[in-house]
């Protein structure tokens, strides 16, 4: 009796330490409140320092129809500590126009649950007065569904019928039912079958990059002229890293089917089973270029950031070598700098940002360099930053190079000059600096003190019992 009453305790203490940690590092974002009809109510639980992604299950919300989820990770490292901040919202739709009501509602991260307080949101007249009902599914880049006597089948859906290498394309599980379907359909030991599914499907010559769906999210569709549930299992992005054809096999689910056959009290619930169709997405080598076995694939953007434009030889710089666009960021190089004589270049600090959502994937990967002019003079920096790239929408190479020119005034610079001017160099004052001296963490300081104090009285506990 002792051990069980000591053991509760133990867990009632844990179960504390825990949930405060978890409430410092877990917090809930509510996007806008007035939105029109076409745009969705987003709500978004923001996670530091948590690297591997949890099972986050967000609420039902009356009145609301859930749609897609997204996934942002960053990753910065600041005074040389890797820090990772994981948003992961959620979409919702109203039906119709109004005001509508939010009680308090709960996320569950991990099994654990975040409050977030009540509110009131608006939807108003937008573009599409066409509500939550999507256009008609385009299945034109498939196999043909089979649309079924009953109006239920399994799509196991790409969205690009051919890409090149490295190219992105997005894969999407969904089972559709017919609004007019003659059957009642329930989902059957789902997550088992969902594993077998993708362990099937899941192309061992691609990157994914998958959203993570812990609950299916069903939304009413047009396909063809007919009305749809879309109850969505499973939606990713492949990058095919080989050039080889992504081929996808055909797949099954069993559901519980409610048949009556036309006798009003008598229900008979049956197995039945819906097979997807299977599918393949060309992939196409990149056109011949010396660094088509190396470059990234996508469209990207530049965005540069200078500290100053004028220094002193010897004189350190901060340069910001930013690339944002559509595709694989997790596997975008560093740029390549040649070594000259006119600058010292230092490795870069690199942080990234990558956004999972359906159909693609989105981000930016900053590299921040450190450079240390050697002589005088003018210097574009498109000489040394540039950054080759393949854009698959145009189908050619392109180059995203700097626009920055950085002017360098004063004596050529030599190992044991002092700083002109009294600018600050790279190196200068190093042999001054305290390295004595540390950053004091008082996030840890606390966290460590509660753990003793909690360690303190479970001993103190197990005394007092065997007393």
């Amino acid at each position: 009796m002792k051990l069980y009453v000591i053991l509760n305790i133990i867990l009632c203490f844990l179960g504390i330490v825990l949930g405060q940690d978890f409430q410092e590092n877990a917090v809930i974002e509510l996007g806008s409140k007035n939105n029109s009809i076409d745009k969705p109510f987003v709500v978004s639980l923001i996670l530091k320092d948590v690297e591997s992604r949890p099972s986050v299950t967000f609420p039902d919300i009356n009145g609301l129809e859930k749609r897609s989820k997204s996934v942002t990770s960053s990753v910065n490292t600041i005074d040389g500590k890797k820090v990772v901040v994981q948003t992961i919202s959620q979409e919702y739709f109203a039906s119709k126009i109004g005001k509508y009501q939010i009680p308090d509602f709960y996320i569950t991260v991990n099994g654990l649950r975040l409050k977030s307080e009540a509110t009131t949101i608006n939807f108003s007249m937008g573009i599409d007065s066409g509500g939550n009902l999507d256009t008609d599914q385009d299945f034109s880049y498939l196999a043909e569904p089979d649309l079924g006597n009953d109006g239920v089948f399994l799509s196991v859906q790409a969205n690009k019928k051919s890409v090149f290498t490295r190219e992105g394309f997005a894969l999407r599980i969904s089972l559709y039912i017919a609004e007019s379907a003659p059957v009642e359909m329930e989902f059957y030991q789902f997550s088992t079958q969902l594993q077998s599914m993708l362990k099937k499907l899941r192309p061992s010559n691609c990157w994914e990059e998958n959203v993570g769906i812990e609950e299916i999210v069903k939304r009413q569709v047009k396909i063809k002229g007919r009305k749809y549930t879309e109850y969505n299992m499973y939606q990713a992005q492949f990058f095919p890293i080989t050039l080889q054809d992504v081929v996808f096999p055909a797949v099954g689910l069993d559901m519980i089917a409610v048949e009556n056959k036309n006798v009003v009290n008598v229900r008979n619930k049956v197995i039945r089973s819906f097979h997807s169709k299977p599918m393949r997405v060309q992939v196409k080598p990149l056109p011949e270029h010396p660094l088509k076995d190396q470059v990234a694939v996508g469209q990207y953007n530049l965005i540069e950031k200078l500290s100053s434009n004028l220094v002193y030889p010897g004189e350190s710089v901060r340069y910001m070598f930013k690339i944002e666009g559509v595709g694989n960021i997790a596997a975008i190089p560093t740029p390549e700098i040649e070594i000259n004589s006119a600058f010292d270049f230092y490795p870069p600090d690199i942080s990234q940002v990558i956004k999972r959502s359906y159909p693609k994937v989105s981000g930016e990967k900053t590299f921040d360099y450190f450079v240390v002019p050697r002589r005088d003079g003018t210097f574009p920096l498109s000489r040394y930053f540039q950054w080759v790239y393949f854009d698959p929408v145009v189908a050619r190479y392109d180059t995203l190079r700097s626009g920055k020119l950085l002017q360098v005034k004063g004596e050529d610079y030599k190992l044991g000059n002092i700083s002109l001017s009294g600018s600050q160099g790279l190196y200068d004052n190093l042999d001054r600096l305290d390295t004595t001296q540390q950053k004091f963490n008082y996030k840890d300081f606390f966290k460590n003190v509660t753990n003793a104090i909690v360690g303190i009285l479970i001993i103190a506990m197990v005394w007092v019992f065997r007393k």
